[in-house]
C-alpha cells in the first residue's frame, strides 16, 4: 500500500523536508488512504481540524464562503500537494473548504497519531517543527506579495486578506504554546514551596519573547526566559525553534544549566546559520537542597530578592547570546534560597520602554518599584510592575515585547 511513489511525494513536502529514509518509513504506516469521488468535501470551513491531507492522485479546489454564502475560489491543488497542515500543530477550525474536482487518491495524517510518533522520535520532531515554522513564514510572505501585486478583484483580495488574518491567528495560537506551558496555565502553585505569576505582552500580534517552566521531578523545576532579536513573525518563528529545542533538550540536560545553554546555542547556530540571535537566562530550582543554579546567555540577570537581608542579591555569571558563536561556553552560578525570597525574570521590553520625554523606564526604576511592592507584602508583583511600565509610557506605544516572570519561594 505504501509504495516508493508515496515516499517520494513525502520528500517533496516542505514540512517533511530533510527527513531521512528511516523517518519517512515511520510516517507512512500512519497515513490513511482515502478514495474520493468528484465533489467530495474533504474538509469543510468552520469544522475543527484534526488531520492534514496529501494528494497522491487527482485534484481539489480550495474555497471560502463570503457573507452571502457565495463560494470564493482560493486555489487549485493537484497531485503532490498537501493541505490542513496546521492541524498537526493545533486543532483550530478550518479556514477554508477543500473539495475534489475529479477521482482522487488522498492520504490522511491524523494529529493524534502524529503526536504519538513525534513524542517517540526526537530528531523527527525537531525537523518537523523547524520546517513548519519556515513554511508558515514563507506562506505569509507570499500572501503579502500576492496582495500587493496581483490584479485580482477586490473581492478576491479580501479573501486573501482574511487568510492572512487567519494565519496571524494561527501564529498567535502557536505563540501561546511557546509562552504558556501547561504548568503556567493551570496553576500558579508550581510546588508547595514555589509559586509564580507572569506577564506576556507582544508589541504586535506575535512576538519574539519566550518563557517556560518544566517540572523535572518532584523537587526540580526548570525555568527559562529568552528574547529573540527583533519582534513580529520572524522573531516568532525563531522562538518556535528555541521552544522545541528547549523541550527536547531539557530531559537530558535540564539538571546541568551550563550544558543545556551550550546545547541550545549550538542548535540555534546550526538551524538559523547565525542569521538571528537571542538572549536567554536559565535557572534550575532545586527545592530539596534549597538551591538555584543559573546560566546566562547575554540576558539580564533576574532580580533576586533576599528576605533575610531585605534587599536584592548581586548575581554573577557571564555568557554570550544564543546564535552568535557556536563554540561558546556558559558559566554556572549557584545561590541558596529560603522562604520569602523572590526571583523576577524580565526582558528588554520592561526596562527599555520610553515615555513622552524619551526617558526609559530603566533597571533602576524596576528595582525600586519591585522593592516597594515586596516590602508592602503585596500580591501580583508581575502585574503591578507591568502597570507601572504602562503608566510610565503615558500613552507612548509599547515598542518591544514585554515579558516578566516572578517566582516566590514559600
Amino acid at each position: 500500500m505504501y509504495s516508493p511513489e508515496l515516499k517520494k511525494i513525502l520528500t517533496r513536502i516542505k514540512i517533511f523536508e530533510g527527513m531521512n529514509e528511516q523517518q519517512l518509513d515511520a510516517i507512512t504506516p500512519i497515513l490513511k488512504p482515502l478514495q474520493c469521488r468528484p465533489n467530495y468535501t474533504v474538509i469543510r470551513e468552520g469544522e475543527q481540524g484534526e488531520a492534514m491531507y496529501i494528494i497522491k492522485r487527482g485534484a481539489v479546489k480550495v474555497t471560502r464562503a463570503d457573507e452571502e454564502d457565495d463560494e470564493i475560489f482560493i486555489s487549485l491543488l493537484s497531485a503532490g500537494s498537501y493541505f490542513g497542515e496546521f492541524s498537526l500543530i493545533d486543532n483550530l477550525t478550518r479556514s477554508a473548504s477543500v473539495t475534489t474536482i475529479e477521482d482522487s487518491e488522498i492520504f490522511q495524517l491524523d494529529k493524534k497519531d502524529f503526536d504519538v510518533l513525534l513524542a517517540k522520535n526526537r530528531d523527527l520532531a525537531t525537523i518537523f517543527y523547524k520546517n513548519c515554522l519556515k513554511e508558515t513564514f514563507a506562506r505569509f510572505r507570499d500572501a503579502l506579495a500576492n496582495i500587493t501585486f496581483s490584479q485580482h478583484t477586490l473581492r478576491e483580495k479580501s479573501a486573501e486578506l482574511e487568510i492572512i488574518n487567519r494565519d496571524l491567528s494561527v501564529a498567535q495560537q502557536i505563540q501561546s504554546v511557546f509562552i504558556n506551558s501547561d504548568i503556567m496555565e493551570e496553576n500558579r502553585q508550581i510546588h508547595r514551596q514555589v509559586k509564580h505569576e507572569f506577564i506576556y505582552h507582544p508589541c504586535i500580534e506575535v512576538g519574539g519573547d519566550f518563557m517556560n517552566i518544566i517540572k523535572l521531578g518532584d523537587d526540580l523545576i526548570a525555568v527559562i526566559i529568552a528574547d529573540v532579536e527583533g519582534h513580529g513573525v520572524t522573531a516568532a518563528l525563531a522562538t518556535g525553534i528555541l521552544k522545541s529545542a528547549f523541550s527536547l533538550l531539557t530531559p537530558d540536560y535540564g539538571t546541568k544549566p551550563s550544558q543545556l545553554m551550550t546545547k541550545l546555542n549550538q542548535h540555534f547556530c546550526r538551524v538559523l546559520s547565525r542569521k538571528l540571535f537571542a538572549t536567554s537566562y536559565y535557572a534550575l530550582i532545586d527545592i530539596k537542597n534549597n538551591k538555584v543554579i543559573t546560566a546566562k546567555a547575554g540576558h539580564h540577570h533576574p532580580l533576586f530578592w533576599k528576605s533575610r537581608t531585605d534587599s536584592f542579591l548581586h548575581i554573577e555569571g557571564t555568557g554570550p547570546g544564543l546564535g552568535l558563536l557556536e563554540e561558546a561556553r556558559y558559566e554556572e552560578s549557584e545561590y541558596d534560597f529560603e522562604p520569602g525570597d523572590r526571583l523576577i525574570f524580565f526582558t528588554d521590553g520592561i526596562i527599555e520602554q520610553f515615555d513622552k520625554n524619551h526617558d526609559m523606564y530603566g533597571h533602576k526604576r524596576l528595582k525600586q518599584f519591585a522593592e516597594s511592592v515586596i516590602k508592602k507584602r503585596e500580591e501580583d508583583i508581575a502585574h503591578k510592575i507591568y502597570t507601572d511600565v504602562i503608566q510610565h509610557a503615558r500613552g507612548v506605544p509599547i515598542e518591544d515585547d514585554i515579558t516578566l516572570l516572578a517566582i516566590e519561594f514559600l
